[in-house]
């Protein structure tokens, strides 16, 4: 399913400075919060639990976007940034556009940009994440994790549709204190999606984690495929505060399933020794995933390679010295805390990398003070009738992702 696009082959790569970031595509500062909702988190273990979100397995249909998430998609300058069109799995532009221009900077094009988190800066630092979860495997990996420790060190990138059809499995990694973020509802390419669409998937994924986790807002979100451009990046942040998070080499342990004929177990775990055990010091932000039987042994096959060979292991959040949520700070147990509306996002320019690595991915109670000074009761708490139409039903997350964004945005 992946094979279509290209892998990378080198850990550290140099990077090239391009134009800025155009400050005009930012979010005005002091941004108003239109319209602000609340409901009760859902019960995970409730017959009707499913009827709070759209259908797993596609993009969720744009009637179900909450209005105050128009509203604030209504609010954000979008960069003049065309619809790409899905081209035999890679995003191409109309008029011969180039994907890998400033304007446009495609990471499928090796583009990235300032506000992205590409290469951690420590040394021997790796930023361990795994996308595509929960599957049927995750539970393996959650003990595997916790037996070594290193739970809250790991940053899970989940699929809204794998969210709501296996939450008791989310539950876990959150009771073992894993860092949360989102990979989108349907693990589409990101740019080949209308503006509403983005936030529908977008949107919907963070409604989903918030709600099993105590209003905890993610902050944090990876483009499946890396398909994102700064029209993508500009809803992303704009609308929900999300920081896109890239990652500086492919282990292409996605491959091992998909291209069997090109991809062992072996193959793949000689790629990664020349990562963690060789004489590299900067660090790594790796693709990998939590699909499958493969991809876990991999994992754990290279993880006490890499602790005998000096590495540090962190969440994503923590390797950059960052917070965890959009309205708490680090932890699965912290407080949410209090949020103002005001703030702007930083300017930020893009870069190139030398070679390619945009490659594939496989498919507590507490309240919230409004800038009005409302209490808002948490997800936890709260309890609201689930008869109302799906687009309609009030929302701590609309509140805090509303509320957040100068957090992250100072």
């Amino acid at each position: 399913m992946y094979g279509h696009l290209s892998l990378s082959t080198l850990s550290l790569l140099a990077v090239v400075a391009a134009a800025p970031f155009p400050e005009s595509w930012l979010q005005p500062r002091d941004s108003d919060v239109s319209q602000l909702f609340r409901r009760g988190a859902p019960d995970p273990k409730a017959s009707d639990y499913l009827s709070y979100y759209p259908s797993p397995g596609s993009t969720p249909n744009v009637s179900t976007i909450p209005q105050a998430w128009l509203d604030k998609l209504a609010t954000v300058q979008l960069p003049n940034v065309s619809v790409a069109t899905a081209n035999d799995g890679r995003p191409t532009y109309p008029n011969n556009e180039n994907d890998g221009d400033s304007e446009i900077c495609s990471f499928t094009d090796q583009c990235y940009v300032e506000d992205d988190l590409y290469s951690p800066p420590g040394e021997k630092v790796w930023a361990l994440s795994f996308d595509d979860g929960p599957t049927d495997v995750s539970p393996a990996l959650y003990d595997y994790l916790a037996q070594n420790n290193i739970s809250s060190s790991a940053t899970h990138f989940m699929i809204g549709g794998n969210i709501i059809t296996s939450p008791q499995s989310v539950l876990i990694a959150i009771e073992a204190g894993g860092h949360l973020a989102v990979h989108t509802w349907s693990h589409p390419y990101m740019t080949t999606l209308t503006n509403e669409q983005v936030v529908a998937e977008l949107g919907w994924t963070m409604q989903a984690l918030s709600d099993l986790n105590g209003g905890r807002i993610p902050m944090y979100w990876r483009p499946p495929y890396g398909d994102v451009d700064n029209r993508v990046r500009a809803i992303a942040k704009g609308v929900f505060g999300l920081v896109t998070v890239l990652w500086d080499s492919d282990t292409n342990d996605w491959a091992i399933s998909d291209q069997p004929d090109q991809y062992s177990v072996a193959s793949v775990e000689a790629y990664f020794d020349t990562l963690v055990t060789g004489n590299r010091t900067q660090g790594l932000l790796l693709l990998e995933h939590e699909l499958d039987n493969n991809t876990v042994e991999v994992f754990e096959t290279e993880y006490p390679k890499a602790v005998a060979n000096g590495w540090s292991v962190k969440n994503v959040a923590d390797a950059f010295s960052m917070k965890w949520y959009l309205n708490s700070g680090k932890g699965n147990d912290d407080v949410v805390t209090t949020m103002s509306v005001a703030g702007t996002l930083t300017t930020a320019k893009p870069t190139h990398t030398s070679t390619s690595v945009a490659s594939a991915t496989a498919t507590s109670s507490a309240s919230v003070t409004d800038s009005a000074g409302v209490s808002i009761a948490s997800a936890a708490s709260s309890q609201e009738s689930s008869s109302w139409p799906i687009a309609n039903r009030p929302s701590l997350f609309v509140i805090a992702c509303g509320l957040a964004l100068a957090a992250i945005m100072v």
